[in-house]
């Protein structure tokens, strides 16, 4: 099993993740999001993270071109959606980063109220590579991680995509999460936080410590 650490916002952050042996960096740039980084300043840090790093930009419904031309100039491994694209503008996406030396992974990030939403993944078929179920309100500034049901998003790598886990995830349950659920990995943002835009180094370890016990 493997983790993935979001909502990154500068370099310090990130070092400390991956020396702590996090596989996934998240860095969010979507206007909406309180741990938005503007491209601008992203360029200062994430092109010189170490070429073992796999980071993933977090993205809502920005055009194609746009995407691609940041995870060229970023050299992002991995694209994630959360906005409210279609599996036709997902193709078009596909398309688009192909321009990149190595094209990077997409990543569809789904609300996960209850099965219905299990219902949703075969409709993206060719067009992602890998699922995120979270809860939307995460990235929310004092929002409290909010748990679901954890049999069910068991059930999801059924649907024949490997999943990322996210919401209510916490060093203490991250563990026993990980034993029931069994996703292709863990992802967490709020929970190991000193402040909105900053990690706790000591949770984030503690976090990626006991995901690991759980594989």
């Amino acid at each position: 099993m493997k983790v993935k650490i979001c909502g990154i916002t500068n370099r310090e952050d990130a070092i400390w993740a991956l020396n702590d042996g996090a596989h996934f960096i998240g860095v969010d740039f979507r206007k909406r999001s309180p741990r938005r980084v503007l491209p601008a300043e992203a360029k200062d840090w994430v092109p010189d993270l170490p070429t073992f790093a796999s980071v993933v930009g977090i993205f809502d419904d920005e055009p194609s071109k746009l995407i691609a031309t940041l995870a060229a100039e970023m050299n992002l491994k991995g694209v994630q959606l959360n906005g409210p694209q279609t599996p036709q503008r997902l193709r078009g996406l596909r398309q688009a980063l192909a321009i990149t030396e190595c094209p990077p992974f997409i990543i569809k990030a789904l609300a996960f109220p209850g099965p219905e939403t299990l219902d949703d993944i075969p409709r993206w078929h060719d067009t992602i590579d890998y699922v995120l179920l979270c809860d939307p309100a995460e990235t929310k500034p004092g929002h409290s991680p909010r748990p679901f049901d954890w049999a069910l998003a068991a059930a999801a790598a059924a649907h024949g995509k490997p999943v990322f886990l996210g919401g209510g995830l916490t060093a203490e349950n991250v563990r026993e999460v990980a034993m029931k659920a069994q996703p292709f990995a863990v992802d967490v943002t709020s929970s190991i936080e000193k402040s909105t835009r900053h990690k706790s180094h000591a949770k984030m370890r503690a976090f990626i410590f006991n995901a690991l016990l759980g594989r």
